[in-house]
């Protein structure tokens, strides 16, 4: 087969993709959770200060439904700051193994009370203890203090029922541009984009 025809056929595929990017994220993410061997939900956040500068950080997808994308972090973070003076952030997706990526736009909300706690419960209890623990984005002096921290709440809380602490939420990254991207040789990639207008997506393509 050709060049021209490979691409003639891909194109088809594309054509009968769903039109909803929620439904398209969720077919990706799916394969992603069986062949992606290391956490399938890594993903990369980008934040931008409020002097304009920008910073990313690879952190873990909570979960995710037809409304948003939740993380969760101390709210008392570098990123956290961040979104509080400029809620508008992008996440990023690389599924190396699946030779696939997708790209989020949109705005981050903070969890409910509500949402934070079910999150937190849904924990290991080491887990839990570490977010007591940790300062996060805090200067550390050295790991020995780390550890004294997680052994004192380790000996507070002695497998009891642990609650979230008040500076432990999360996000959801409610979206408004979605771009799904997948190798294909020669450098002649997939670039499929759906951006939001009103209550609908405008599907287009973007030149590789």
């Amino acid at each position: 087969m050709n060049l021209s025809q490979n691409l003639i056929n891909q194109e088809i595929l594309i054509e009968e993709e769903d039109q909803d990017p929620f439904e398209i994220f969720s077919n990706w993410y799916g394969s992603a959770t069986k062949y992606e061997i290391n956490d399938p939900n890594a993903m990369n956040l980008a934040t931008v200060s409020a002097n304009l500068q920008p910073s990313t950080r690879m952190i873990l997808l909570k979960e995710y439904d037809e409304t948003g994308f939740i993380f969760n972090t101390n709210i008392e973070s570098k990123k956290s700051n961040e979104i509080k003076s400029n809620d508008l952030v992008a996440l990023h997706f690389h599924w190396k193994s699946l030779r696939r990526q997708v790209r989020i736009e949109g705005k981050a909300i903070t969890l409910s009370n509500k949402e934070a706690d079910r999150c937190f419960k849904d924990r290991p209890q080491e887990s839990q203890i570490a977010a007591w623990a940790s300062k996060q984005s805090e200067f550390l002096p050295n790991r020995k203090i780390l550890n004294k921290r997680v052994y004192h709440y380790e000996n507070i809380f002695n497998k009891k029922p642990l609650k979230r602490p008040a500076f432990w939420s999360g996000y959801k990254v409610i979206p408004q541009y979605f771009e799904f991207w997948w190798d294909v040789k020669f450098r002649l990639h997939y670039r499929i984009a759906y951006k939001q207008d009103s209550n609908r997506w405008n599907k287009f393509m973007l030149y590789p």
